[in-house]
Order: structure tokens, then C-alpha cells, then sequence
């Protein structure tokens, strides 16, 4: 029996809201990425760390392959051209749909890496079997995938599968992180994530894309409470408008449910506190993108 310990990085690859932040949530276990079903949910590589007997893996969850708009689309292909150095593996997530131009474009990534390359066919639970294997038998032709499993990444269909094969697939090697840790991200960016998340959630059109969230403050009280401030950051005096709601009401409802998820994450009770701010054009200014986060 082979005892020596893996490890290594993972990159998961795909199409705007094919899945990838919920394959990463139940990977670790814990929202550690926002997920709705809004494309570009994920605009920063997120990183979940898998802990186990057999070693440790990192996950990359990327943004999904779009075409850029804007100065933070551009920031979000970068992210996903970083998270291919340096990979020991990729997962490619896919429906079991027809491939799309995105997928198109991947495919073209994909058969530069010289890593291996899995094939993820997401939400099986939804599609009949003879809907998925003639997807399969497509991109079957087009690659020579190390592994093609298909998966839920709601329902945890075969994960434990992937997760076998993934540590076969790894080098040998020392942990990288503390055996503990879920994540490389601190707990001001998961804040951020978890708020952000519900605004894609509850709000329609524009304002999801327009929208970003800021940690103002972050601390634990003497009662053993963390108080968090965060700003919502719209584009539009108009959007910031919908964003409060009639009466506060909008502002209330994402601000308990982040709140529910907050105390879920960190373990214990939150007081949060939310604004809303404009910065017209803050997605195409190269100055408002650095202060807000999306450096350098």
C-alpha cells in the first residue's frame, strides 16, 4: 500500500455558471465562493483547501471564460491565465449541452497545458443519461482527458470518485497549508464574497454586474460578537436607489441573509452593517478598480 502523501493545485476551468463555485463549496465543505445563477458570480480566483488522509489539494476556482466589457473583465481573464502556471491538474467543467463559443475557446486553452485534464460533466442529476453520454462521446473526440466523471456539484454525485482520482493524479508532496485551514483567503474577503453573493441573488438587470462590496471594518467585539461594515458600490445614482429599496427593504433582505451566512461561516454571532455607494464608472477606471480591490 503507497503511503506516501500528495499534493498540489488544481485549477477548475469552465464557462460562466457552469458550477465551479459550488464544486468548490463542497469540495472544503464551506461557502467559500459566492454562488448564484447569474454569470460572473466569481470575479477573483478563490482558493478551497481538501485536507485528507492520502494529502492535501488546493483548488483554484476561476472566473468563468467570457468576453471582456470592461477594465474588470480584463482583470478576470488574467485571473484565469495566472491560475494555469504552476497547475498539477485541471478540471474542465461542462453541461451536458451542446459546447458553446466559450467552451470552444477553453478547448483551445486546454490543449496547450501539459498538465492532466479532467472532464467534469456537471448536474447529471437534472439530464437523463441518454442526454449526457452523447456530450461525453463529443468531447471525447476532441481531447485526450486523463479522466471524464461525470458529476453533481449540488447533489455530490461521484465527488468522492473525483476526489480518488484527483490524489492519484497529484505528485508526491509535503502539505502546503496547516492541515486546519479551508482556505488561503482571510476572513474579511470571504465577508465580502458572502454579501456580494446576495446581491447577485436578490437583484436584477444591470446592478448585479455594477455592483461591488467593500469591507470597511471588520472586528471582534468584547462580547464575542464580530461587528462587520461593508459598502455596496454601484455604478448609478439610479442603481443605488434600487439597491436601498422602498423603505430599506432590498437592504434588509441581503443584509439578514449575509448576516445568516456570516455567523454559519464564522462560528459564531455577527452585527452587520451595510451602505451604498456610487462610483459612476468604477469598472472601466483604472484608479476606483485599485481602491477597490482589483489591483494592482
Amino acid at each position: 500500500m503507497n503511503t506516501q502523501k500528495k499534493s498540489g493545485f488544481v485549477s477548475i476551468l469552465g464557462r460562466p455558471n457552469v458550477g465551479k463555485s459550488t464544486l468548490l463549496n463542497y469540495l472544503v465543505g464551506e461557502k467559500l465562493a459566492g454562488v448564484s445563477r447569474k454569470p460572473q458570480t466569481t470575479r477573483e480566483t478563490i482558493r478551497g483547501i481538501l485536507t485528507r488522509e492520502e494529502g492535501q489539494v488546493v483548488f483554484l476556482d476561476t472566473p468563468g471564460m467570457h468576453e471582456p466589457r470592461d477594465l474588470l473583465g480584463s482583470k478576470m481573464l488574467r485571473e484565469i491565465e495566472e491560475s494555469l502556471d504552476g497547475a498539477d491538474l485541471f478540471y474542465w467543467m461542462i453541461l451536458p449541452e451542446p459546447m458553446t463559443r466559450e467552451e470552444e475557446k477553453i478547448l483551445e486553452i486546454v490543449r496547450g497545458l501539459k498538465a492532466p485534464i479532467f472532464l467534469l460533466v456537471n448536474q447529471v442529476d437534472r439530464f437523463p443519461k441518454p442526454h449526457v453520454l452523447p456530450v461525453i462521446d463529443a468531447y471525447k473526440d476532441k481531447l485526450p482527458f486523463q479522466e471524464i466523471i461525470p458529476i453533481s456539484a449540488k447533489t455530490g454525485i461521484n465527488i468522492e470518485i473525483l476526489i480518488q482520482k484527483t490524489f492519484e493524479c497529484l505528485p508526491v508532496g509535503a502539505p502546503l497549508f496547516d492541515e486546519d485551514q479551508i482556505s488561503d483567503q482571510n476572513e474579511r474577503f470571504t465577508a465580502s464574497e458572502i454579501i456580494r453573493e446576495k446581491v447577485f441573488r436578490m437583484t436584477r438587470q444591470e446592478i448585479p454586474y455594477a455592483s461591488t462590496v467593500v469591507i470597511e471594518d471588520f472586528k471582534d467585539r468584547p462580547d464575542k460578537i464580530a461587528e462587520i461594515h461593508a459598502t455596496i458600490v454601484v455604478e448609478r445614482e439610479s442603481q443605488k436607489g434600487v439597491m436601498i429599496g422602498k423603505r430599506g427593504e432590498m437592504m434588509k433582505r441581503i443584509g439578514e441573509a449575509s448576516r445568516q451566512d456570516l455567523e454559519r461561516f464564522l462560528g459564531r454571532k455577527v452585527f452587520l452593517k451595510l451602505w451604498v455607494k456610487t462610483i459612476p464608472g468604477w469598472k472601466k477606471d483604472k484608479q476606483a478598480m485599485r481602491e477597490l480591490g482589483y489591483g494592482p
